[in-house]
């Protein structure tokens, strides 16, 4: 699947969180940047799971080109997130994946539970 979202009015950032999110149709998108710690986790959580939340959201794809560092409690966020998102039957697609965080699904054997966009 190849996702391009536009700049639109519906785009929302978090400051805090480095979140942008973003929805056309029943695509949605969150564009995350900076790193994602125990300390950010709880935000993140609460993000993804409140789009998953939303009927009119059935695909959700997670972007983490700007992301610098990811911890083990970002990770499980993630799957929480899939779990959940499985549970209402809907996809979830992580995006732009950088070395840090695909060397750390691998290494945990996640990698294989998730969807990647192209």
């Amino acid at each position: 699947m190849d996702f391009h979202w536009p700049k639109t009015k519906d785009a929302k950032v978090d400051d805090g969180a480095g979140i942008l999110r973003q929805q056309d149709g029943a695509l949605c998108q969150v564009s995350l940047a900076g790193r994602i710690t125990i300390d950010s986790s709880p935000d993140l959580r609460l993000s993804l799971l409140q789009h998953l939340e939303s009927p009119a959201c059935q695909s959700l794809t997670v972007d983490f080109y700007d992301v610098v560092y990811i911890d083990t409690s970002g990770l499980a966020v993630l799957v929480e997130v899939l779990k959940a998102a499985r549970d209402r039957g809907k996809t979830l697609y992580l995006s732009r994946l950088r070395e840090r965080l695909r060397y750390l699904l691998e290494a945990t054997r996640l990698a294989h539970l998730f969807n990647e966009a192209q």
